[in-house]
């Protein structure tokens, strides 16, 4: 046993006649639970076998500041001695490895995109300034050094360390104390403006694109523009399974990974992303040839695969590259493959779509409202596709005549069976009655 003196107890361990090591504890104080409810009932401390002195000074130093009322757990003050001292150069690391988006893991090409602004304009700067000495006139001052033209850096660098501030002035995740006593960042820097606004293609010049690409990306091109919003990720990462042509309909569920070496894909970028877009009737039978031609039988099988091998998609780096020479080749030198969307959106725009129609259904607190919407949307969408279809490809061709045969023909056998349904059911009411 070991001796209990007037403030907590010193014990020897193993065993008083075979000492290794000693423990001083004392009860915690009633106090403390109040704002750190999860501490344990004792507070100890370990000292060597022949340090009984050391232990003792301990007991009385800790029973002095809880006399003074400013005692605070061995862990706390060890995390305020950190805090005091931590530059943003140490705590960056940490804080983009714990990063999360809505709770999740960063994508592989978020975390690089934030480690890059960190590496590049934050930490030359910022690496040996402690956190809790950085103020907005520091703010300011970093942001004089950066080259004022380029306001979209600016911008985003700006972004990542605010957020790196705001998480040091919040409590930490198992109730620690925030690593800066507050928030410093008090003003922003104006949304970055676009030096030229983009100028949506002309029909004429997205099918000139398109075949002045190589052929097995061609249709790439029609892709994008009729995806309402396909990434050049989501379209590197379509496979056959994917498209369903008898319902009109493309399947986005997944992006193609270009910042992580141990997988070739992952879900798309949102929640929103993972979504069903309507084919135009107009591209069906293009399409259709394509699957038959150009990409390999299994459901698995890439729409756009490597070139040097089929069993990976394309890079998007690839596709870019031929997407490059080929607007050139079209006279849209400009043109980047990301504006094949905002030329879609324009195009459904000018055929009538509401601003509603053009952003993404979500927000709807009422489930039946939201179906209900749902369900206009959808019809709605139908139409506007193949507004987008027409725009692009006419549908006087004999392919395109043909495929809205082969529908018309496969809507009239769905109604033939169901009317045998009906009449048979006509039959049997009839002879119930009779």
């Amino acid at each position: 046993m070991g001796r209990t003196r007037a403030f907590g107890n010193i014990k020897y361990r193993p065993s008083k006649a075979n000492p290794k090591r000693i423990v001083a504890s004392f009860t915690t104080p009633e106090q403390a639970f109040e704002q750190w409810p999860a501490l344990p009932e004792r507070q100890s401390k370990s000292f060597p076998a022949n340090a009984k002195d050391d232990a003792i000074t301990w007991l009385s130093s800790q029973r002095k500041l809880i006399d003074a009322g400013v005692w605070k757990p061995t862990a706390v003050v060890k995390h305020d001695e950190k805090a005091a001292r931590l530059t943003l150069g140490e705590y960056f690391p940490e804080w983009l490895e714990h990063r999360t988006f809505k709770g999740r893991p960063l994508k592989a090409g978020t975390r690089y995109r934030l480690r890059k602004d960190g590496e590049n304009h934050i930490l030359p700067y910022f690496g040996n300034t402690r956190l809790i000495d950085i103020t907005q006139h520091d703010i300011d001052a970093w942001l004089a050094t950066l080259p004022s033209d380029q306001e979209a850096m600016r911008a985003n660098s700006l972004k990542v360390l605010k957020a790196v501030l705001r998480t040091a002035s919040q409590p930490g995740e198992h109730g620690q104390s925030p690593l800066i006593p507050q928030y410093p960042c008090t003003r922003s820097l104006p949304r970055p403006r676009r030096r030229n606004e983009t100028i949506p293609a002309t029909p004429e010049q997205v099918k000139a694109i398109h075949d002045a690409m190589p052929r097995r990306y061609a249709m790439a091109v029609y892709l994008a523009v009729f995806g309402d919003g396909l990434r050049i990720g989501e379209v590197c990462a379509l496979q056959r399974r994917d498209i369903e042509l008898a319902a009109c309909t493309m399947h986005i569920r997944r992006g193609r990974v270009t910042a992580d070496s141990t997988k070739l894909v992952d879900t798309p970028k949102t929640e929103s992303s993972i979504r069903d877009e309507r084919i135009p009737s107009q591209l069906v039978p293009l399409i259709r040839s394509f699957l038959d031609n150009d990409v390999g039988q299994g459901d698995d099988a890439w729409l756009f695969p490597a070139k040097t091998d089929a069993s990976r998609p394309v890079h998007p780096n690839t596709l870019r590259g031929d997407y490059e020479n080929a607007r050139m080749k079209a006279g849209r030198p400009d043109l980047r493959f990301h504006d094949l969307r905002h030329t879609g959106l324009t195009w459904l725009a000018e055929d009538g779509a509401t601003v509603r129609e053009l952003m993404d259904a979500a927000g709807h607190s009422d489930v039946e409202t939201a179906m209900r919407y749902q369900h206009s949307v959808s019809e709605r969408r139908v139409v506007l596709a193949e507004r987008l279809g027409v725009r692009l490809l006419p549908d006087d061709t004999v392919e395109i005549v043909g495929e809205r045969i082969r529908q018309l023909d496969a809507r009239i056998a769905e109604l033939e069976g169901l009317r045998g349904v009906e009449r048979a059911k006509l039959e049997r009411l009839k002879a119930v009655r009779g």
